[in-house]
């Protein structure tokens, strides 16, 4: 069984080896869950029920459990809340609006944003 953190470290390591391939649209959609995962990892230790009976927080919630509920500097959870948001509006144009332009400097921007969100929470220890 994996760990939250396990998934978002394997999902950052798909989304650069499909931004290797050109992929940028499925790069960037795994770039925001390894970013969520990442989010959710920490979340799941601080907060134990969430809507619906699941056992993860919904999308549109994480941003508000990062920043009122993770033991982590003001600043960091500003930034990490922020780029999740980033994250989630570029998965969003990536997976439904097929006219929005998904480019390598989106991608990358979302592999950087992705791995900062670990960092912030984890620090180096990956």
């Amino acid at each position: 069984m994996a760990t939250w953190k396990e998934i978002s470290i394997d999902n950052l390591l798909a989304a650069q080896n499909l931004f290797e391939k050109g992929r940028y649209r499925s790069c960037i959609s795994r770039a925001y869950y390894a970013a969520y995962c990442a989010a959710t990892n920490e979340i799941v230790m601080k907060v134990t029920t969430f809507p619906y009976g699941w056992k993860n927080p919904p999308h549109q919630k994480v941003p508000d459990f990062i920043l009122f509920n993770l033991s982590i500097s003001q600043a960091k959870k500003e930034n990490v809340s922020k780029l999740i948001i980033q994250l989630r509006e570029a998965r969003e144009d990536a997976d439904y609006r097929p006219n929005k332009l998904v480019d390598e400097t989106t991608a990358l921007d979302c592999i950087r944003d992705a791995s900062t969100i670990q960092e912030e929470l984890w620090g180096t220890d990956k």
